[in-house]
């Protein structure tokens, strides 16, 4: 029903289950790929730059406690470079851009060609910078303004 409220009681509600999870648990880079998730739809429905930040750390947290063959570290890798796509639009960091391009590379390596995640990588390497970086003036840093929408597709729809 895309209701404000909803979004924010499921980040409430990750968070809750992050704080139960020590770091070493194994289902600690589980609760942070949801909440990290959940995170970046807020930012898309909010529009809101600064709110990147939050998800890709997030999500790097995550891919850093997945051992390399677990099987939802491809989807994690998937998020995040997502995640740094739009990132990169506002803020023109090269860094981001590469990242992304990495971790769609090595998700296209490990994946089955026929998968959804390989379709989703696929799709998000395919899409085009809709918007390039805007310039950033001094006055601007640390001030939250509009997005430009940078991706046709959420994470959950590029995986569906």
């Amino acid at each position: 029903m895309q209701n404000s409220r909803d979004l924010n009681q499921s980040i409430n509600h990750f968070e809750g289950a992050l704080d139960f999870c020590l770091i070493v648990h194994s289902y600690c880079p589980a609760a942070l790929l949801n909440l990290a998730t959940a995170k970046f739809v807020s930012h898309k429905a909010n529009r809101r730059h600064l709110d990147l930040n939050i998800p890709i750390n997030l999500f790097q947290d995550a891919l850093d406690l997945y051992p390399t063959e677990h099987p939802d570290r491809t989807i994690t890798q998937l998020h995040l470079a997502i995640a740094l796509q739009p990132h990169f639009a506002k803020w023109g960091f090269q860094t981001d851009a590469n990242a992304a391009r990495e971790l769609l590379s090595e998700v296209l390596d490990v994946c089955h060609a026929n998968s959804h995640i390989c379709r989703a990588a696929l799709i998000a390497i395919k899409i085009p910078a809709l918007y390039s970086a805007e310039s950033i003036d001094a006055n601007d840093i640390g001030q939250e303004q509009p997005a430009a929408p940078m991706l046709l597709l959420s994470p959950d729809q590029l995986g569906h």
